[in-house]
């Protein structure tokens, strides 16, 4: 812990977040993994602050919350790297950019769009530039399409999807479903009638699933400065896996033992009456021990394995009381002593006692539960 007043420790870490990662380390290509703690209204400022810091610089940015249900009012279970995939980008408008890739091309060729005229309306642009319509096309497929399926720092499912999205923009289907809905739909991980076959036309074979989910994150942050981004900032609220639900038994025992210590502490009878009555809420979606296990362990593999993603910070927000012992506090039910592996990754390194070494993979920002 620090000294220091917690909005200090809070601005002095976003300046630090800001300066020596996003200004620079990030937008240039690199990766890394930071955990803070805090009480929830300072938790709540630092990601505003994050939020607010990587939005006016370029990046891409995804706030990832595990306690709202999902669509089908189940756990969303973002400790699948397949649901934590689809939940980062499921604001990223692929249509878009793809578009935009499109265009900035045939600019950059010296092909003129005309004032008015769509996109996928090749047949007057070629037209308008003097071209033959296949001549332009297969100028495109040579030059840009071509060197971006042979772009193998991509994932091939990735290069693919993103390849053909693009040549849908200047070269629509006629068929149904068409190439850009399928693909729309595949990258959101949802399929339509008649998706596969026209999948394996362009020589995608399978569905984003939890083998390949890690390939497709980390070529997405790869292509994403080509798409007009600095990178990616992601902020995942690991709060919501902390909580463990217990047996009415336990929970009754737990009150009535928390009621007996405050007694013989001599609390005032008003006192003992709110803590009777104090509300035992139970969250909307809880995590089981496995659930638990699994996102402990998907965190410690984005550690391990953060050199292969480019230009990607993974912000995990925690409690406080995720770093006590349980052993010694059993109104603590999950920490992070559960789990060794990630104890030795995040743990404290050697620090001053005054000062909070904000670069840490761990920072301390204050506050209270």
């Amino acid at each position: 812990m620090t000294n220091m007043e917690p909005e200090t420790v809070l601005d002095k870490w976003l300046d630090v977040m800001e300066r020596e990662y996003l200004d620079e380390y990030i937008r240039s290509g690199g990766a890394a993994v930071k955990f803070i703690t805090a009480g929830d209204g300072i938790l709540t400022q630092a990601m505003q602050g994050m939020q607010k810091a990587a939005l006016a610089r370029g990046y891409y940015y995804a706030f990832v919350d595990p306690s709202k249900p999902g669509a089908d009012g189940k756990s969303p279970a973002f400790q699948r790297i397949d649901r934590f995939f689809f939940d980062v980008t499921k604001d990223f408008d692929w249509k878009r950019w793809s578009r935009q890739q499109a265009r900035e091309y045939l600019e950059r060729s010296g092909v003129s769009i005309p004032e008015g005229s769509a996109l996928d309306d090749i047949e007057r642009i070629a037209e308008f530039n003097g071209r033959d319509v296949q001549d332009l096309i297969n100028q495109y497929q040579r030059e840009f399409a071509t060197p971006q399926l042979r772009d193998t720092r991509l994932s091939i499912e990735f290069r693919a999807a993103i390849t053909a999205l693009g040549r849908a923009q200047l070269i629509p289907d006629a068929l149904s479903p068409t190439t850009e809905e399928v693909l729309l739909e595949w990258f959101g991980g949802r399929t339509m009638p008649g998706a596969a076959s026209a999948l394996k036309k362009m020589q995608i074979f399978e569905r984003i699933n939890m083998t390949n989910a890690r390939t497709m994150l980390a070529s997405f942050c790869r292509w994403l400065p080509q798409a007009g981004h600095a990178g990616v900032v992601v902020a995942l609220d690991f709060r919501p896996y902390e909580y463990k639900r217990i047996s009415k038994g336990k929970r009754l025992a737990e009150q009535v033992k928390r009621y007996e210590d405050a007694m013989r502490s001599g609390q005032s009878p008003d006192e003992l009456k709110a803590l009777i009555e104090q509300p035992d809420p139970v969250p909307d979606v809880v995590y089981s021990d496995a659930a638990y296990m699994q996102m402990l362990t998907m965190l410690r593999r984005f550690i391990d394995e953060v050199d292969t993603l480019d230009n990607f910070l993974l912000v995990v927000l925690t409690s406080p009381n995720f770093y006590k012992d349980k052993m010694l506090d059993e109104s603590i039910k999950r920490c992070y002593f559960d789990y060794d592996a990630l104890q030795t990754r995040i743990g404290q390194e050697v620090h001053d006692t005054r000062y909070a070494n904000l670069a840490a993979s761990l920072v301390h920002l204050g506050g209270a539960q």
